[in-house]
């Protein structure tokens, strides 16, 4: 596993470069969309370009995937895929708010064996291997350890459209605030779960993503002594829940015991 992993951290290294140097650039105008559109795909095309011509130099006969669009993984569950996220946190990245970061997770016969998470703004590389363990530049990460709701931070993530149910979901929020929870919603849902494998957050909530949307967070929030939950049971197969509670076992059954009732 080590040679892949050592081509994930030189691949997202190499995108983060490109994406910082993009990042002061005033290239479109604020008022205008349609550049604002224009812009975004530049760079993801480009960093995705960087991030595949390192991969495929060493592994010609891989599959390279993107994880924006629907993924139908089980059609490939005999390959080595490279999941490739180029820049999760689109809307931060075009506000000039720094909190962003390239992600690749490769999965071997349907199962995610390795982790990388970057943020090329803070330089903080987040990785996980099955099996290994979970890292924040080189040092070993694990999840809080806490026993009460009260004071603890969950990241949550908010759809631009609330899904149906939508009253019971604020429900669920003003139950967990009223326990003293501070809720997050920060626009990056990998760098959410990088923070939450290395201790920085204490859970992530969210409703309805897409379970290829959270592959490489997954991993390392696993890695660190995390559990992943649909609410009603814990999955070691990350690529079959909708919505989800991350978090380590203690957590998620305090949060659990507040929200079943909705």
């Amino acid at each position: 596993m080590r040679p892949m992993l050592n081509i994930a951290i030189r691949a997202v290294r190499q995108g983060g470069n490109f994406i910082i140097q993009n990042y002061d650039t005033r290239k479109f105008i604020k008022e205008d969309q349609e550049k604002k559109k224009i812009f975004i795909k530049n760079i993801i095309y480009h960093t995705n370009k960087i991030i595949s011509n390192i991969i495929y130099k060493s592994y010609p006969h891989h599959i390279i995937l993107k994880n924006n669009k629907d993924i139908l993984l089980n059609q490939h569950e005999k390959n080595t895929i490279w999941l490739i996220n180029e820049l999760d946190g689109k809307k931060n990245f075009i506000k000039y708010f720094p909190h962003f970061c390239i992600s690749i997770a490769i999965i071997i016969k349907n199962i995610t064996e390795i982790s990388v998470i970057y943020d090329p703004i803070k330089n903080d590389l987040f990785t996980a291997v099955k099996g290994q363990g979970s890292q924040l530049n080189g040092y070993r990460t694990r999840c809080s350890n806490i026993n009460t709701l009260d004071s603890t931070t969950v990241a949550i993530h908010l759809p631009r459209k609330m899904p149906n149910h939508r009253l019971s979901y604020v429900q669920i929020y003003q139950q967990l605030i009223l326990c003293g929870i501070s809720l997050r919603c920060t626009g990056s849902v990998l760098l959410d779960l990088a923070y939450v494998a290395a201790g920085k957050i204490d859970g992530f909530l969210d409703f309805n993503l897409k379970p290829t949307c959270i592959i490489a967070g997954a991993l390392q929030a696993r890695e660190s002594g995390c559990l992943i939950s649909n609410f009603q049971r814990t999955s070691e197969n990350n690529h079959d829940c909708f919505g989800n509670i991350i978090s380590s076992p203690k957590f998620i059954r305090l949060i659990t015991e507040k929200i079943k009732n909705y």
